[in-house]
């Protein structure tokens, strides 16, 4: 970076003839100049202040007062790019946010060609870390997002990274950017796992120890697992047995990537899909207990989790659309596609559109109009509290506890983890949660909008309807036997389970054993076609060429 550079990674710096000096503005000011500096253009001065300073008496003069402030506190290099007029605002300046974007982008691309030092040497730290900073919801968002990209992005580019060194000789260029994406990312397992064979491979057998002892307390204490056996074993004399972590994994589609957790088992595959506000490692309970049975593949969907956050693009369709990609770009033969909730919306989209052996629909939000604008409005507070400020995770779980009632053993040894992946750090020390209220809300409009029961009429493979009776929110059952009703009769060879101990929220979060053998009955089912499907495609191929 030899021209000045506004440096955003990390504590608000600029970089100047070799020199990195830190700005001394308020905490606002850094926001309105890291704002201004990553729009790329002329921003109106009237968004400007809407964004940042929605509680002000007077939003524009608090504006004024802060652009005045950054022109008299900043190094000059700042106040000359910094261009304020009457109705709009804009800074022209290189950031080192740029610059990381495109040199973590090359490094994926060609590892063996990219300065990989440099590059991770402009990640100093976290987005505007140590900078604690709240504006209106909006620019809430846009900060988070920000944030959770160039986080991905650093360990994305790390992985590659760290990989072709390790196959070519090169580890000792691996070690430190690996040693920082685990203490960023505590638990993203494979970077501690990679961290090890790095130490391993230099011949530092101590260094490998301190890695696994860290990785295994992480492991065990916080994610209520076991290490992977393949690792255990070279550092423990006798290893523990138990559940492992599902493994995780960054798929590109068209216009998103995607992320999901993967347990092993047969085909045909699981694709499990969310509802509102959750995300893919939240149906770990019922994935385990279908794995190592079947294959689990439960993905986040886009504006959820780890999976990409774009400003637009939530309608069911959208879902569908990446879910279909994702089942492509995975190259999995006709799944079963399971959804809970507005995820069963789309799963039953998604089985009228792709070859699948199955559909599963835990209460499924699919039903005319008024059902769906009723489930909608019922589960309306919830989207309410995404974005929202959460003290830590033990505050978290003890308020998520207090409203619902008691657990299995099981699933309460899964809360913790779920949590942990659940709440995303901010830099003034609270969390919030992995999902955009926008994206929400939006999604729950486009299935307002959709005929979903048009949608499961056509739907010809095997489905399993399974029904909640226990009370959920406001004291009564999230669906009516109405409802259940209706989607029999629309799919009248559907085979139906109640699941009388359960609520909507618990079918995924402790399901009943009596829930899960009836899944697992019906997936037999599905692996009898299945089975007859792939050798019939498989005779037609051989038809084909030999005929």
């Amino acid at each position: 970076m030899e021209q000045p550079t506004l440096c955003l990674l990390g504590r608000p710096a600029v970089l100047e003839e070799g020199r990195l000096t830190t700005l001394a503005l308020r905490p606002k000011a850094l926001a309105l100049l890291a704002y201004l500096a990553l729009a790329g253009g002329d921003v109106d001065r009237r968004d400007l202040a809407g964004l940042l300073f929605p509680d002000a008496g007077d939003p524009l003069a608090t504006l004024r007062w802060h652009l005045a402030h950054i022109r008299s506190h900043s190094p000059r290099i700042v106040a000359d790019h910094l261009d304020v007029r009457r109705t709009a605002a804009r800074l022209s300046i290189p950031t080192d946010v740029a610059m990381f974007r495109a040199a973590a982008a090359w490094v994926q691309q060609r590892p063996d060609a990219a300065d990989a030092t440099a590059v991770f040497a402009l990640f100093r730290d976290g987005f505007l870390a140590g900078v604690p900073v709240s504006g209106s919801a909006e620019f809430d968002n846009w900060l988070y997002v920000e944030r959770e990209r160039l986080q991905r992005d650093f360990r994305q580019a790390v992985m590659v990274f760290a990989r072709w060194a390790l196959s070519n000789n090169h580890a000792e260029n691996a070690a430190e950017p690996l040693s920082r994406l685990v203490s960023l990312d505590p638990y993203f397992e494979d970077a501690h796992v990679l961290l090890i064979e790095t130490y391993e491979t230099l011949g530092r057998p101590d260094q490998a120890a301190a890695a696994y002892d860290r990785y295994q307390r992480i492991v065990r204490d916080e994610l209520a697992a076991e290490p992977r056996p393949s690792v255990a074993a070279r550092f423990e004399i006798a290893p523990r047995s138990g559940r492992t972590l599902p493994q995780e994994h960054l798929v590109p589609l068209r216009e998103v990537t995607i992320h999901l957790v993967d347990w092993p088992g047969d085909e045909p595959a699981v694709v499990a899909i969310h509802g509102s506000g959750g995300l893919g490692l939240g149906q770990a309970a019922l994935a385990e207990r279908l794995s190592p049975t079947h294959r689990v593949v439960a993905l986040d969907l886009r504006g959820h989790g780890l999976s990409d956050k774009p400003p637009a693009g939530y309608s069911l369709l959208d879902h569908v659309s990446d879910v279909t990609q994702l089942i492509e770009a995975l190259g999995l033969r006709r799944p079963v596609v399971m959804g809970h909730s507005a995820g069963g919306t789309i799963a039953a989209f998604v089985a009228g559109r792709v070859n699948v052996s199955g559909l599963i629909l835990l209460e499924a939000m699919i039903g005319d109009r008024a059902f769906t604008e009723n489930a909608a409005a019922q589960a309306a507070p919830l989207a309410e509290g995404l974005g929202q400020s959460i003290a830590g995770f033990d505050a978290y779980l003890e308020n998520w506890r207090a409203e619902r009632k008691p657990f299995s053993a099981e699933a309460e040894r899964l809360l913790d983890r779920w949590v942990r992946y659940a709440l995303a750090p901010q830099p003034d020390g609270t969390y919030r949660r992995r999902a955009l209220r926008d994206a929400v809300q939006a999604e729950w409009a486009s299935i307002v909008a959709a005929d979903s029961l048009e949608s499961l009429r056509g739907v010809s493979c095997p489905i399993l309807i399974v029904q909640a009776v226990q009370p959920w929110l406001g004291g009564r059952p999230y669906f009516t036997d109405e409802i259940v009703q209706a989607q029999l009769r629309t799919a009248p060879g559907a085979q139906l389970f109640v699941a009388a101990r359960s609520n909507h929220a618990g079918l995924i979060r402790d399901p009943e054993p009596e829930m899960v053998d009836a899944v697992l009955q019906f997936l037999q089912r599905c692996h009898v076609l299945w089975s007859a499907g792939v050798s019939g495609s498989l005779s037609g191929r051989s038809a084909a060429v030999n005929p």
